[in-house]
């Protein structure tokens, strides 16, 4: 028969105490864990969405593409809202990239002006930050969209990748956080998702946080943001900032496997959007903490090659400017970068290398 005895020289109110609050060294280091700060990038190309659906894109429509985009919207907030109740403390930023430009949908970051909670003051009685991001995102989605839609029909469209600006701009948004939060671990106040940790009367500090980059990619590579997009990539691998990539449309692309390998992050490539939550939960819900003791699909073919600045493709073998370190599929009299002139017995040489090598590949 079990026995509620306390042991001798405990205090059955220390031990109870022990029981709930955990006394443990390692619930300790649990609860001091540092928060995750996770930056979503959605890349929300209408004419990928449109077409994920059959759609052509001779009749691109803002509203396809947004009712395309829809379900899988609201498969990511369940991956968010599930991110900010994981701990106490972290934080989550949304940008939307289409058009070569990106903006930012919501962020749980203070320094960034809040707009009203909610649409529907029916719904008063849901959680109101979760409310708040899912108000946020659905209408910034739709917006982004149909103006992109719009720049396509008059032809004033520049671009339709506009990955690298959101990368740039979450790396800037991730520098302001792990400022604000070295200037303000003393101040008991600062949450980056506005409440209080109030449980035993202590409030929550903030001293620091695991970073995290997301891209939900749907279009494929563009060779002449390569210069830009590995910038980025070296400036978050300085910082410790891990990018994944989750690819929902489309083929694989080489420059977002290579920001997950120099970074140590995770690229999976989604061959139906059915099972995406399954994937965001396994795969980039962990927390960078618990990452090295959890099994994730291997990157075994990561394709490291660059692309020339001359034509904007990607090459196997390319010549390097020793000035500037330009990339150039074919031999230039001058570079087209820094236009340092090559010295001709570098240029003889190099002609007679592609000499013997067409005889070689001749015979």
């Amino acid at each position: 028969m079990a026995s509620n005895a306390v042991p001798t020289g405990i205090k059955k109110e220390d031990a109870l105490s022990g029981l709930v609050g955990g006394s443990s060294d390692n619930d300790t280091l649990l609860l001091d864990r540092a928060p995750d700060f996770l930056v979503v990038i959605l890349d929300l190309n209408p004419e990928a969405w449109q077409r994920s659906h059959g759609v052509s894109k001779e009749y691109l429509s803002a509203d396809a593409a947004f009712q395309n985009l829809k379900q899988t919207l609201s498969t990511i907030l369940v991956f968010l809202n599930a991110h900010i109740a994981m701990q106490h403390g972290s934080g989550v930023a949304v940008y939307g990239a289409v058009d070569g430009t990106a903006e930012l949908l919501y962020t749980t970051a203070p320094f960034v002006q809040k707009s009203k909670h909610a649409d529907d003051q029916s719904t008063i009685s849901a959680c109101l930050p979760f409310k708040t991001m899912d108000d946020a995102l659905f209408s910034q989605a739709r917006k982004l969209i149909r103006r992109a839609c719009e720049k396509l029909a008059d032809g004033s469209a520049r671009e339709s990748n506009g990955l690298v600006r959101a990368l740039s701009l979450a790396l800037c948004h991730i520098n302001r956080v792990t400022i604000m939060a070295r200037t303000t671990d003393t101040q008991s106040d600062y949450s980056l998702n506005a409440t209080n940790d109030t449980k035993n009367g202590h409030q929550h500090t903030s001293v620091g946080f695991h970073h995290r980059i997301l891209i939900m990619s749907v279009t494929p590579d563009a060779s002449a943001q390569y210069v830009p997009m590995m910038n980025c990539i070296f400036s978050a691998q300085k910082q410790g900032i891990q990018i994944d990539v989750c690819k929902l449309l489309g083929e694989d692309t080489v420059f977002l496997r290579q920001a997950c390998h120099l970074t140590d992050g995770h690229y999976y490539s989604m061959p139906t959007l059915d099972g995406l939550l399954e994937v965001l939960a396994m795969v980039f819900l962990p927390s960078k903490s618990i990452r090295p003791v959890l099994m994730f699909p291997a990157m075994d073919d990561v394709d490291f090659r660059a692309a020339c600045f001359c034509h904007r493709r990607n090459v196997d073998i390319g010549y390097v400017c020793s000035v500037c370190l330009s990339i150039f599929c074919g031999l230039r009299r001058e570079c087209l970068i820094c236009q340092s002139e090559f010295p001709p017995s570098t240029l003889k040489r190099f002609e007679d290398e592609q000499a013997v090598a067409e005889m070689l590949r001749s015979g």
